[in-house]
């Protein structure tokens, strides 16, 4: 439920971000911060192993993430 609520409040806010005129109001809630490890690559001459991962966190998504924590509880 948690990942699913992450993953619909990341698809609203780009849907959403566009109804919003441009300002730091959007911004604060529609910007994504990207959290992660940079990809890096190891390479052993005849395998090169690539690594890295990323997320991409908006204020929006962790605002429904808190409410299906919430719901989580509550029920």
């Amino acid at each position: 439920m948690i990942v699913v609520a992450g993953v619909v409040g990341s698809v609203l806010s780009y849907f959403l971000a566009g109804a919003f005129p441009a300002g730091p109001v959007r911004d604060f809630f529609f910007k994504a911060l990207s959290v992660g490890v940079p990809t890096f690559s190891v390479n052993l001459g005849f395998l090169v192993f690539t690594f890295g991962l990323a997320f991409s966190v908006t204020t929006f998504a962790v605002i429904l993430v808190g409410l299906a924590i919430y719901l989580w509880f509550k029920f």
